[in-house]
């Protein structure tokens, strides 16, 4: 099925707004010429008023009426251009004024309409057009006899084709600028929206990072919704990066310790398999756990108890085989049933990191120390290493940061335990260790 094009929304507002204004604009040319109508008919009206001595005078020269008054006698009824008519009740003519005679209009009852309240325009069959006006009506013998004034119609058609050629040209041009107009403020009106789509363009061709702030209260909405969602996008592209880097540098300790017991001949096969397994499955709670961080972040993966010594117990298994050559000893001082407010895939990234340092950096001991209190535990981690220089140690939990140049590293682990630990109301910080070497102290709440 193909997809409608639908038009574009100026479009539709433009078509819109000119069909409203052509259609008040027709809508007032036809009130115009219907207030100019009444107008005219009211003036006519008023005029007959004026003209009735010369149509009384009309039907006293006619002797149609007598004993009029001698002021009648003084009015020349030739001197107008009213003209009189009778009709019976059959609309035949059965008199007519001289100006009417001689206007020829034949007989015009026929053609008159049967009831005429007001001044009426009406054309005769001939093509004339006349304003005709029922005077009285008269019984005389059960006979209705109407008396109609007539004026030609001839200065009333010209005048109002005259009104409807200016009205038509004055609307006419009302429109041109009432469209011209529109669609300057349609230019200036939707200029936001053009300069949104414009931004959408550069954020997709990574050009600007977020909308600007300064859009019409219409749109405030709109842009905040939209920056909001790339932030949560740019949100969700760094948890992923971020997952990335930390899987690959967690995976890095299990796979030395992988390798290293492979070369070691002296392990039987049976414990071999098993400690293997041991660290793939390992690996596989770290695939699972970096992938949960990258989609749910790190608050989504708290609510949970974890013993402390298995984890302890394990890690001191891989890591004296990734060290071999040191012979480190591992001292270990807290409750063997001890267990820590936090989630079991965390606590193992973060005692990885921690360990793995303090079996690098170390000289031949690493000590651990763990205590409970009413409020929080208390977690220290030393070794007998060169420690961590006082200007560098709160430098050392950013990520990228690496207190060591020498050593092959991208400064990822204690970055990544900085975040466990504030992502459960904790703290850590680095001090100098009674063995000589660096510290590392963890205090997490118990609630």
């Amino acid at each position: 099925m193909k997809n409608i094009i639908q038009p574009r929304l100026r479009r539709r507002v433009l078509v819109t707004s000119v069909a409203i204004i052509v259609l008040i604009t027709s809508a007032l040319a036809g009130v115009i010429n219907q207030l100019y109508s009444q107008s005219y008919m009211a003036a006519y009206s008023s005029e007959l008023v004026a003209q009735m001595p010369m149509v009384v005078a009309q039907l006293n020269r006619a002797g149609l009426i007598k004993d009029v008054d001698k002021w009648i006698n003084s009015v020349d009824p030739s001197n107008t251009d009213y003209m009189s008519v009778v009709c019976d009740k059959n609309d035949h003519t059965i008199w007519l004024s001289e100006e009417a005679k001689t206007a020829t209009i034949g007989d015009i009852c026929g053609e008159l309409p049967n009831n005429i309240p007001v001044p009426t325009l009406i054309e005769t069959l001939s093509g004339d057009s006349y304003i005709a006006y029922n005077m009285s009506q008269e019984r005389e013998g059960g006979k209705i006899y109407q008396l109609v004034v007539l004026r030609s119609g001839d200065a009333y058609m010209s005048s109002l084709q005259q009104l409807h050629k200016r009205t038509t040209f004055y609307l006419g041009l009302f429109v041109l600028i009432a469209i011209a107009f529109l669609i300057a403020a349609f230019h200036w009106s939707f200029q936001p929206l053009r300069k949104l789509a414009t931004q959408l363009d550069q954020m997709t061709e990574a050009k600007r990072d977020t909308l600007d702030d300064n859009y019409p209260m219409e749109l405030q909405d709109v842009t905040l919704a939209l920056n909001r969602l790339i932030e949560i996008s740019n949100t969700q592209k760094g948890r992923y990066r971020q997952a990335m880097d930390d899987l690959a540098h967690s995976l890095k300790t299990r796979l030395a310790a992988t390798n290293a017991l492979l070369d070691d001949n002296d392990i039987p096969r049976a414990e071999l398999n098993q400690r293997i397994m041991e660290q793939i499955s390992q690996m596989d709670e770290l695939v699972q756990y970096q992938l949960k961080r990258a989609m749910m972040g790190q608050q989504g993966l708290q609510k949970d108890k974890t013993d402390l010594k298995p984890l302890i117990d394990s890690f001191g298994r891989l890591l004296s085989k990734v060290y071999a050559d040191k012979d480190v000893i591992l001292n270990t001082t807290f409750d063997p049933a001890l267990t820590l407010p936090v989630n079991r895939s965390d606590l193992m990234e973060l005692l990885g990191n921690l360990l793995e340092n303090a079996y690098r950096f170390c000289i031949s001991e690493v000590q651990i120390n763990a205590i409970e209190t009413p409020d929080h535990y208390l977690i220290r981690i030393e070794d007998d290493g060169p420690g961590v220089a006082e200007a560098m140690r709160d430098a050392i939990f950013q990520r990228g940061v690496r207190a060591d140049q020498r050593n092959p590293g991208q400064g990822i682990g204690l970055s990544v335990c900085h975040e466990i630990v504030m992502s459960y109301r904790g703290s850590i910080h680095v001090e100098a260790s009674s063995l000589e070497g660096a510290a590392f102290v963890i205090e997490l709440p118990k609630r």
